[in-house]
């Protein structure tokens, strides 16, 4: 505090006092601005203050609901509405500020009770148009789509519910009359055709250039995306929206890193609206790192969180709480279908259930022969995965030869492959891809080892088989891998590898086939060293080896005997 000061006080004393009302902000600075921290922090003063209209209490709701606290919002609107004697105006509007706040909170039925008071306007329009796609009305959804005005407003509904149906190209439609009536210039390049740029960077039209981005990222062109939403951050490089959807491309277009680099940029505390996004996200760009902590209570928050919680489910050997996930929903997306079909494929191998089966094969169609998903990278994997569940391997190469550059490295796309070379015969190709898998989950796997098993046989190095067998001794599909081993090599002629596996087969089967087997083989030597053939000599050693020792077969002498001396009398040494 001055006690003392050389200086009176007392001039200028009206200007400062005018200087000062002058600089006071008002709330519309804040409003104008986008600044709802400021808003709110304002009218909490006004309030302190002893300001007890109703006017700032609908404002602060106003801007909880732009911050993105809809509950907060809603909150607020209803302690507007338990006052008494509210101006007309007010009361007219509040049935509609609460239900859009219902709807952002996904409580829809309570959203159209509230919808149902308000007075016929626009707003209301557009708000039931959206309530009757969620709910599934499709006569209201009709009635509310003939009530839309050709204004910009009810277009971008009409674009927006268009999305929400995976109907990318129809938004696309809607948004290129928008953007060509804003005066839009044209990139070049066929690539580029609709991709534009603002005349007048204040345009209040800036932000349909996320939206056609968005719908390009769907349609999996995620660079022209990228090119479309640089526009857009050029000018509001800190947007949630934008900056999320910019990590999605890049996550698309390279890696999880380089993703989450830039996703956390806008995940900072600071920002309140799209949270739920970002978290989502960053789980989806780790590979799944926290899902089952973040994804749960996200689950129709995001739209895709059930999705991807019920694939993480799945990866984590969890079929049925995969299903689970996904029986509450009606399939509208490509994803849901393939992703359905990828569970029953699932529960398919550990049941045996036929039904699965036909589910399965019947949504990998649905994706592949859809006019949208036909000559889509992902929808030609579907179409390729329906005719490998029916069987079809050379159809399956079709498909999956027209996309093959795009799977270079990629272990699963290889094995995949490699099952459909093997089926058609195809085995020094199939056996390159299945030497060229790096994943040691699949490799440890038992159709991964009986493919490559086979592949050695049929390109004539049964003894590499054979040396998989021995690796593999004492797992739960040793017995089939030998009797996979035994057969193909008998049937080649490579009577030695046939020989031995038979002979460990005897030991741990013991029934008459086994026997059998080796005695055929054994036989198979003799009549290749009779032949002449290269090493047939030393491969008959071998085999006869295998019928001597205590714990040889007890019939070996029948077969032993006569052997032995044909291969004494002809200098064979045995």
């Amino acid at each position: 505090m001055i006690l003392s000061r050389s200086k009176p006080a007392t001039d200028n004393r009206a200007g400062s006092t005018s200087s000062a009302k002058k600089s006071f902000p008002e709330l519309e600075d804040f409003i104008l601005k986008r600044d709802y921290v400021g808003a709110l922090t304002l009218i909490e003063f006004l309030q302190h203050q002893g300001n007890n209209e109703v006017w700032p209490e609908v404002w602060a709701a106003w801007c909880w609901f732009h911050l993105g606290e809809y509950r907060r919002a809603l909150d607020g609107y209803e302690r507007v509405r338990s006052r008494k004697d509210l101006p007309e105006a007010i009361s007219d509007s509040l049935p509609l500020d609460i239900a859009v706040c219902y709807f952002y909170l996904g409580m829809y039925k309570e959203s159209q009770e509230e919808a149902e008071k308000a007075p016929k306007c626009a707003l209301k329009t557009r708000l039931t148009f959206h309530l009757a796609h969620k709910l599934g009305d499709e006569e209201s959804l009709m009635r509310a789509h003939t009530a839309l005005r050709d204004v910009p407003e009810d277009q971008l509904c009409l674009a927006s519910v268009h999305y929400l149906r995976a109907h990318y190209q129809e938004a696309i439609d809607v948004y290129k009359k928008l953007l060509l009536d804003r005066r839009y210039k044209k990139f070049r390049g066929p690539e580029m055709e609709w991709i534009k740029v603002l005349n007048n960077s204040s345009s209040n039209y800036m932000a349909l250039n996320v939206y056609v981005a968005l719908c390009y990222y769907k349609l999996d062109y995620y660079d022209v995306s990228q090119e479309v939403l640089g526009v857009y951050l050029a000018h509001h490089p800190t947007s949630t929206v934008a900056g999320n959807l910019k990590a999605c491309n890049l996550f698309r277009l390279y890696n999880g890193k380089t993703a989450e680099a830039e996703l956390k940029q806008i995940s900072s505390d600071q920002h309140t609206f799209g949270q739920d996004l970002v978290k989502h996200n960053l789980v989806v760009f780790r590979n799944g790192e926290g899902a089952l902590k973040v994804l749960p209570e996200l689950v129709d928050v995001v739209p895709e969180a059930r999705l991807n919680l019920a694939g993480h489910r799945l990866r984590s050997g969890e079929p049925l709480e995969a299903r689970a996930l996904l029986e509450p929903l009606r399939p509208a997306a490509p994803l849901h279908y393939t992703l359905r079909a990828v569970v029953a494929v699932r529960l398919y191998n550990d049941t045996g259930d036929e039904e699965q089966m036909k589910l399965a094969q019947q949504s990998f169609q649905l994706v592949g022969s859809s006019p949208s998903e036909c000559d889509t990278i992902p929808g030609r994997q579907c179409m390729a995965s329906s005719y490998f569940l029916a069987r079809h391997y050379e159809e399956v190469l079709v498909y999956l030869n027209s996309i093959k550059s795009f799977f270079v490295n990629d272990d699963t796309f290889s094995f995949n492959y490699a099952q459909a070379k093997v089926a058609t015969g195809f085995y020094r190709e199939a056996e390159e891809c299945l030497l060229g898998i790096q994943d040691e989950g699949i490799r440890g796997s038992f159709t991964y080892l009986a493919c490559l098993c086979r592949c050695h046989v049929m390109n004539g190095d049964g003894h590499l088989a054979w040396e998989l067998c021995v690796k593999s001794a004492g797992s739960a599909d040793s017995f089939a891998l030998l009797q996979l081993v035994a057969n193909d090599s008998y049937r080649m002629g490579q009577f030695l590898v046939a020989a031995k596996a038979f002979h460990m087969l005897d030991r741990l089967d013991g029934g008459p086939e086994m026997w059998e087997g080796l005695r055929g083989a054994v036989c198979g030597c003799a009549q290749a060293a009779a032949a002449g053939r290269p090493r047939a000599h030393t491969d008959l050693r071998d085999a006869l080896a295998l019928l001597r020792g205590p714990r040889a077969h007890p019939r070996a002498d029948h077969i032993l005997r006569p052997i032995t001396k044909w291969a004494q009398q002809n200098r064979i040494p045995v």
